[in-house]
């Protein structure tokens, strides 16, 4: 599907060269191989709302990496931001009597999803200098598709077909990795990293409704509510730019 879709938008059917060998295998590994493997088997522990609070906190690993490689510099807004998604995180975990929950097969595969996605956006960034981003996207879907296949093969998993209502939800699903990871890429080619990634805040707003709506879940606890609070303001403040008013003087 994305490979189709890399069609449409270049006018040609992407092209495997030799090039592509390494970025394809990285981004398999990185994508969706251990991002998909560690966010689903922690999905199996914590709850959606949770899970996507967690994964959210890809925003605040991302600028730290690259902080620490030295694509961007530390500034107050975005140390503040981090302390706030920490501080989301840890508020996210305690129970109702204020012990941490953090167990290593849930929350803590969850937050190692976040890491490989955050690792993910400056690896899409680095490769699309060179090479078509949706192509790209597409062909490590295939090989890091057919790995995750064998691994649930090799765990006793086997693909069944329950019925065409449930077959619906494997075909949104394939909607989603096409589409949406296939366009993340080309905006992350077009604009800077931080204009892309400021809409994950979005995430776990969205997120946290559609557990209570879909799934029944009880979002409306103070831990959970001060927790996306405090997440999404921390990835505000990471990615706030104030506008230079002097930038564009007005027009007498």
């Amino acid at each position: 599907m994305t490979l189709v879709i890399s069609r449409l938008i270049t006018g040609k059917w992407p092209r495997f060269y030799k090039g592509l060998i390494r970025p394809t295998i990285t981004m398999a590994m990185v994508q969706t191989v251990l991002q998909y493997f560690f966010f689903y088997m922690g999905l199996t522990i914590v709850s959606g709302a949770a899970g996507v609070l967690l994964s959210s906190t890809g925003t605040f690993f991302a600028v730290i990496i690259a902080v620490i490689i030295g694509m961007e510099a530390m500034t107050g807004k975005k140390f503040a931001g981090i302390i706030c998604g920490l501080a989301g995180v840890i508020v996210l975990n305690l129970s109702p009597d204020l012990q941490l929950i953090f167990r290593w097969n849930g929350e803590f595969f969850v937050l190692l999803s976040a890491l490989f996605y955050a690792l993910l956006n400056i690896l899409v960034k680095h490769f699309s200098k060179k090479h078509e981003p949706i192509a790209l996207t597409g062909f490590q879907f295939i090989l890091g598709g057919t790995i995750l296949t064998l691994i649930g093969i090799a765990g006793g998993g086997r693909l069944m077909w329950p019925g065409f209502a449930k077959n619906l939800v494997l075909v949104y699903l394939m909607f989603v990795a096409a589409i949406g990871y296939g366009l993340w890429s080309m905006l992350l080619k077009k604009y800077d990293t931080s204009k892309v990634v400021i809409f994950n805040a979005l995430t776990p707003v969205f997120g946290a409704i559609f557990s209570w709506l879909i799934l029944g879940e009880d979002i409306w606890r103070w831990n959970t509510l001060v927790s996306l609070l405090l997440i999404a303001l921390g990835i505000t403040l990471i990615n706030w730019k104030q506008r230079n008013r002097y930038h564009n003087p007005p027009v007498l």
